[in-house]
């Protein structure tokens, strides 16, 4: 997979993802902010400013901005996470300029309007009510909380109500100042484009900012002794639970094997959670496992959403398959499917010019690092079931265990699934 990537001299990158052949080209400015660079005052302002810069700057109005992508076919997105934010557009490959032009418009001259912002502030302040009402969702939040707690990874991205209400405008525009600036932004853009072409377009754009520092987050604390619980009782039609430990930061050299646990574990309908849990038991509708990784901590997860009387016995079966891997070997025909379906998942992620672009630009922006398929192919078909046994056994241990569930668990339920949370 070649690459092109310049640095400017103020520090902002350029990255093009050559893909000779294509009719759409993606472009994205990435920002390396977001929810782990805020304070328990401003917890949510990410996500806010990431809201309001598509209500307007000195050059267009909010419909404008959405009018000169959309009137040409194209996609206009954006998201906030832990470690990012990133505005994106996928057009025809002839209208890349124009996206270029209008995300950067909104990056570097977003007005904030306050006629904008106090109706916006009360929308965030729904849509946080919202996911606290989704229990699929707010289950996740608890366990981050468990994992990370008292520290910004612990927190929901939309921030708390408290902290979104006391937001003020200021404080974005502050925020906007302190974090947007060329040091911290990614340039990138995929498609049948010369690289000359893109730089030369950004430096146009990006010259004469004065340069600042990057800015820092403050590190993950990951200590944990003894396993962690967290019981929300609410009415819920089922309960739903997480199973969390901690795990792999991003670029650890152990990744691909954390990948094939994952897979052989809970990534799909031919898993063993889902074969065992769904098929065999009829225990749940949803079962699945997840990975969490940013620069220096992690998370390995399980997730689903049982019938309230089986809740304790869904913990006992995935206990016991998560004990399993940690002692026995991984068949070789199930290791080879593993290995075929994570490259088939890379392979498959690079032939979309919007998704090859965000895989890519994450990688460089958060890991320094550039995706090679031809690598990762090498290291994945170097993993043995050993090596997959020992991951594991590091991984799931008891001491390391966390539970978060929504349901209406009483008492003795709780005291039934807690005697469950043993590994081995």
């Amino acid at each position: 997979m070649p690459y092109n990537v310049t640095t400017l001299i103020d520090g902002l990158r350029v990255l093009t993802v050559p893909m000779p052949g294509r009719d759409s080209a993606a472009v994205a400015v990435w920002v390396k902010t977001g929810g782990r660079y805020e304070t328990k005052k401003n917890s949510g302002v990410s996500h806010f400013l990431e809201h309001m810069l598509f209500k307007g700057t000195k050059r267009r109005t909010t419909r404008q901005i959405k009018e000169e992508i959309e009137g040409v076919g194209g996609i206009l997105n954006a998201f906030t996470g832990e470690e990012v934010t990133c505005y994106f557009s996928k057009l025809l490959k002839e209208y890349y300029p124009q996206a270029l032009d209008v995300l950067s418009d909104m990056v570097l001259n977003a007005t904030i309007p306050a006629d904008e912002f106090c109706r916006e502030k009360p929308v965030i302040l729904e849509e946080i009510k919202m996911y606290r009402d989704l229990p699929s969702h707010h289950v996740h939040d608890l366990m981050a909380e468990l994992l990370w707690p008292e520290q910004p990874l612990g927190w929901p991205l939309a921030g708390s109500p408290e902290s979104v209400a006391g937001l003020s405008r200021s404080d974005l525009a502050v925020y906007m100042k302190q974090h947007y600036q060329n040091a911290n932004i990614l340039i990138a853009v995929s498609g049948n484009i010369p690289h000359s072409e893109v730089v030369e377009r950004v430096h146009s754009i990006y010259r004469g900012r004065a340069a600042q520092k990057s800015s820092v987050f403050q590190k993950a604390v990951s200590r944990q002794s003894k396993p962690r619980t967290n019981f929300y009782e609410k009415k819920t039609e089922q309960t739903h639970l997480v199973i969390g430990f901690h795990a792999l930061p991003r670029m650890h050299a152990d990744r691909y094997k954390l990948g094939l646990l994952h897979i052989i574990l809970g990534a799909n309908m031919s898993s063993r959670l889902f074969d065992k849990i769904r098929e065999k038991r009829g225990l749940a509708y949803e079962i699945k496992s997840g990975i969490l990784t940013y620069a220096d901590t992690g998370a390995f997860t399980v997730s689903a959403g049982v019938e309230t009387v089986q809740t304790a016995k869904a913990v006992e079966v995935i206990m016991g398959e998560l004990t399993r891997i940690t002692r026995q070997p991984v068949k070789p025909g199930e290791l080879r499917r593993a290995k075929d379906y994570f490259m088939s998942q890379v392979y498959l992620g690079v032939e979309d010019t919007l998704d090859h672009l965000l895989w890519a630009g994450e990688r460089l922006l958060c890991g320094n690092e550039l995706p090679n398929k031809e690598d990762i192919r090498r290291k994945v078909e170097e993993i043995s079931w050993e090596e997959l046994r020992e991951l594991a056994a590091k991984i799931f241990r008891t001491p390391n265990l966390n539970l978060a569930l929504i349901g209406p668990v009483g008492d003795k339920m709780q005291k039934e699934i807690r005697k469950r949370l043993v590994i081995g």
